[in-house]
């Protein structure tokens, strides 16, 4: 089955263009707050409340909930309560769900980790200078759709494993800050 029979891809606001004055109020979502919520934002809360679609009336807004994919760097996160709110530009789209048949942690894991999705991702970027997936590329992924109950099981283990390595790297940068601030004590 096509993403496209699934979700809808909305690409996020071209920013450059700046013709409203309230985007200078606005908080662009970036790569960096991608990967806290791929993470489980170690800094803060994780999506509590799912909306299933935005009602915002600038659909361009971040909700807490909200599965977005980046051009540039091919992975998909769900928008966590930390970054609501944000304005989506056009690096990334949000995917809106159409059926009740895709679970929204299993879709990020099929985006991100799934053979066959980076297989059709890499054919599809051959022969480009610059590999970008766009928007026409990522509608016509196939993907495949197990019963919703083993995606959701699949999920949550990867947004689990994903958490579990996050804060294992912070445990290790945490560590070692606190290594060098005793070598540097007893260095005096």
């Amino acid at each position: 089955m096509k993403l496209e029979d699934i979700v809808t891809v909305k690409i996020g606001r071209n920013l450059s263009r700046g013709n409203e004055k309230n985007d200078l109020t606005l908080v662009a979502y970036s790569y960096e707050d991608l990967m806290n919520d791929l993470d489980g934002s170690i800094l803060g809360p994780q999506a509590s409340s799912v909306s299933e679609n935005s009602n915002h009336k600038d659909g361009y807004l971040s909700s807490a909930g909200d599965v977005v994919f980046s051009f540039v760097s091919s992975k998909a996160g769900i928008v966590s309560d930390l970054n609501q709110g944000k304005i989506i530009n056009q690096n990334f789209a949000k995917l809106i769900f159409e059926s009740n048949q895709l679970d929204r942690h299993y879709l990020c894991y099929a985006l991100n980790e799934s053979n066959s999705m980076k297989r059709q991702m890499a054919i599809s970027m051959q022969g480009s200078t610059v590999p970008k997936l766009t928007p026409a590329i990522l509608k016509e992924l196939e993907i495949k759709l197990p019963s919703i109950g083993k995606q959701r099981t699949i999920g949550k283990a990867y947004f689990f494993l994903r958490k579990r390595q996050a804060l294992a790297k912070k445990q290790a940068e945490l560590e070692e800050q606190l290594f060098l601030e005793v070598l540097k004590q007893l260095d005096h």
